[in-house]
C-alpha cells in the first residue's frame, strides 16, 4: 500500500526495532471516538497474531484512569496514567472525537505531546485528532489530513497546516494523519505493510474483513456515495442497481425504463439532480470501481474491464 508521502521523507522513514517489540501507545481522553482507537489496535494485534509473536506491544494512555467514549456508552481502563509513561515510545496514536478540544484546553496536553514527540520514531492522529498534534506545534508546515466534515476548521484554527480533506491519509516525516472512523484501519494497515511487508498486510485486512486496502491518495468518499447522497426517489434505487450490476449493458432506454420515465425526462432529471448525464455518471462509477480493483492487484486488466463492464481499461487505470 502507497500512502501520501511529502517530498520530506526521503530518509525520515522510521527504523523500528526488530529484536523487541514496536511499542504503541493511544492517548485515551474523554470524549474519544472509540473506532479510532479500536480499529487500529485490533489490526495491529492481528498483527501479532500473523506474525506468532508480539510485533506490537499495545497501551492506552491517559490523563486519569478512565475515560469515556463520544458517546459516554463506552467507559475505557486506560492501562499508564500520564506521569508514569516510560519513555521511549515507538509510535503515539491520537484518536478523534469531540472531547479533542476540551483536551487542548487542558494545561499540560502540548507540553506533555512534544515532550513524548522528542522520542517517538511516529507521531500519528486519526481523524480530529489532528487538532491536538497541530495545538503543540507538531504539524506546522506539513501536509496533514482529516475527517473531511472537519477540514475547514482544521484551516481555519491552523492556517500553518496544509490540510488535504481528500486523502484517507497523509505521511510527512514522521507524522501521520488520517481521514478517521475506518481511516485508521487503513493507517495501521500502511504502518504494518511498511514494518512487517505487504504479505502480512494483506493477511491482516483479509482477517479483519476489509474489501479492499485502501491507499493513502484514495478519496475519502466514492463516487457512489456522492451520488447517493443526492439521489432521490426514483434514482436512489436506479444507482444501486448500476453499483450492483456495472458489467451489464445499461443503455439510457434501460435505465429511464427503471425509473417509469420516458427518455427525454429521464436525462433532463437526472442531469438536474446530479449534475452530469446518466451516462457520465454511469462512466464515472466504472472508473472508479476499477480503480479500486487495479489497486486490490488480485486481477488481470482483462479481468477488471470485464468486471466493470468496459471493452478495455483506458491508459490510466492499466497502472
Amino acid at each position: 500500500m502507497s500512502a501520501s508521502v511529502d517530498s520530506n521523507k526521503a530518509g525520515c522513514a522510521p527504523k523500528m526495532p526488530v529484536f523487541a517489540p514496536i511499542s504503541v501507545a493511544f492517548l485515551l481522553f474523554n470524549g474519544f471516538q472509540p473506532i479510532d482507537m479500536t480499529g487500529p489496535w485490533q489490526a495491529f494485534c492481528t498483527a501479532n497474531e500473523e506474525l506468532g509473536r508480539p510485533f506490537y506491544r499495545l497501551e492506552t494512555l491517559g490523563w486519569t484512569a478512565t475515560a469515556l467514549s463520544a458517546d459516554g456508552g463506552l467507559c475505557v481502563h486506560v492501562g499508564t496514567v500520564i506521569g508514569d509513561v516510560a519513555l521511549p515510545v515507538d509510535m503515539l496514536i491520537v484518536p478523534g472525537g469531540p472531547g479533542v478540544h476540551q483536551l487542548n484546553q487542558q494545561a499540560g496536553t502540548s507540553a506533555w505531546l512534544r515532550e513524548m514527540d522528542r522520542s517517538t520514531q511516529r507521531t500519528c492522529s486519526v481523524c480530529t485528532g489532528a487538532f491536538v498534534l497541530a495545538a503543540a506545534g507538531l504539524l506546522d508546515g506539513r501536509r496533514v489530513t482529516t475527517h473531511w466534515r472537519s477540514a475547514q476548521q482544521l484551516r481555519l484554527s491552523y492556517p500553518q497546516l496544509r490540510v488535504n480533506d481528500e486523502l484517507i491519509y497523509c505521511e510527512s516525516g514522521k507524522y501521520w494523519t488520517t481521514a478517521g472512523v475506518t481511516a485508521g484501519i487503513d493507517l495501521a494497515l500502511a504502518l504494518i505493510e511498511r514494518d512487517c511487508g505487504a504479505d502480512v498486510a494483506l493477511r491482516v485486512a483479509r482477517r479483519l474483513v476489509v474489501y479492499l486496502r485502501r491507499d493513502g491518495d484514495q478519496r475519502q468518499f466514492s463516487q457512489m456515495l456522492r451520488l447517493q447522497d443526492r439521489a432521490a426517489a426514483p434514482f436512489r434505487e436506479l444507482i444501486s442497481q448500476l453499483e450492483g450490476s456495472l458489467e451489464q449493458d445499461w443503455p439510457v432506454d434501460r435505465m429511464a425504463e427503471r425509473c417509469g420515465m420516458s427518455r427525454r425526462s429521464f436525462q433532463r432529471k437526472f442531469t438536474e439532480s446530479f449534475g452530469m448525464s446518466p451516462v457520465a455518471a454511469l462512466s464515472s462509477l466504472r472508473l472508479e470501481h476499477a480503480q479500486l480493483l487495479t489497486r486490490a492487484g488480485s486481477l488481470s486488466r482483462k479481468a477488471i474491464a470485464r468486471e466493470v463492464g468496459l471493452q478495455e481499461l483506458p491508459p490510466q487505470e492499466a497502472s
